[in-house]
């Protein structure tokens, strides 16, 4: 009778260890091989950081943060937090992906690398300040640019509290830099230096979502094809660019990507400014001499006026300072 007893509480015992362990052994684990009860923790944690960061209410973050990281941060998180709920403002999130972490100790550098087998793959690095870890990877939805929301967690007893928060542009347009990569180098290829330049600014504006924590798998291939794209475009366009066809000359002296958020005309366009010896006042000479403008953009810049569905114009009666607001009338062509 005894020895039935102990064998039934060896057998509780066995059944017991392995019902707990994914609490008690090292390892990785990612998205839906993570513990379910560990994943809803986290879940909700996610949702108050969500709303804290959206309504800008620092309070409620930082009653999620760590002491470590309140210290580290100071009253700049304030301003963060403010100015990343002002920026984006969403209203809807989803994970992209999110891993559960477990050291056999504690303060030491960290990897983690995602699996997807193309380039979007990357690499989180950062310090493990506890043996448990949670990193979680959110992205806004439904905003032109949305915001990638990199938190990574640490167990501190029985509670998680954020020791790393990073918060930065993940897509445009629901497009990620991969893409604006690959249509910058096919329109490279085809000789639209111009074109392929613009898309080159963009995807350096999300190259960098996790603020240097998070790394692409083609991070250096971006870069460097970046510098080739500048360096070429610099070297071919000497701005200001005087447009000769045209009889006032206006000097076209900037030329960036455009992106317009507005309902109904949403979309990313080029924005060239130029500085017209017409005053301002005069609108219907400023009109006349754009028009001449837009016959001549295609002859200037090689695919402007065929890879772009719009291109918006601003005249200037001098060239901005940079330091002060300069004014300005604008013009839009439409090409499709």
């Amino acid at each position: 009778m005894k020895r039935n007893i102990l064998h039934v509480l060896f057998v509780i015992c066995i059944a017991f260890s392995i019902q707990s362990c994914d609490s008690n052994k090292t390892g990785t684990w990612a998205n839906d091989k993570i513990n379910s009860d560990v994943k809803k923790q986290i879940a909700d944690l996610n949702k108050k950081l969500f709303t804290g960061i959206m309504t800008k209410n620092a309070d409620a973050v930082k009653a999620l943060l760590s002491d470590q990281l309140i210290k580290r941060t100071k009253s700049n998180i304030d301003t963060i937090l403010n100015r990343s709920g002002k920026k984006y403002g969403a209203k809807d999130y989803e994970v992209l992906d999110e891993y559960y972490k477990i050291n056999a100790t504690k303060n030491i550098p960290d990897t983690l690398m995602s699996n997807k087998g193309n380039d979007a793959d990357y690499t989180i690095s950062y310090k493990a300040v506890n043996e448990q870890t949670y990193v979680s990877l959110l992205v806004t939805k439904n905003l032109p640019v949305n915001a990638l929301i990199l938190a990574i967690y640490g167990k501190y007893g029985d509670s998680w509290k954020i020791n790393i928060l990073q918060i930065g542009d993940y897509n445009i347009f629901n497009k990620t830099p991969q893409q604006y990569y690959k249509a910058a180098s096919d329109l490279y290829n085809s000789g639209d230096l111009l074109d392929a330049t613009n898309n080159m600014i963009l995807v350096s504006q999300l190259v960098n979502p996790g603020g240097g924590r998070l790394v692409y798998k083609n991070d250096s291939e971006m870069k460097i094809f970046y510098s080739k794209v500048i360096d070429e475009a610099n070297a071919r366009y000497q701005f200001p660019v005087t447009i000769s066809q045209v009889k006032s000359n206006p000097q076209i002296f900037s030329i960036s990507p455009e992106i317009m958020e507005e309902a109904g005309h949403q979309g990313i366009f080029p924005l060239i400014s130029y500085k017209s010896t017409i005053k301002l006042t005069d609108t219907i000479a400023l009109k006349a001499e754009n028009q001449e403008i837009q016959k001549a953009i295609g002859t200037l810049f090689q695919g402007i006026d065929q890879n772009n569905n719009s291109i918006f114009y601003q005249a200037y009666g001098q060239i901005p300072n940079g330091k002060s607001p300069a004014p300005h009338y604008g013009f839009i062509q439409k090409i499709r």
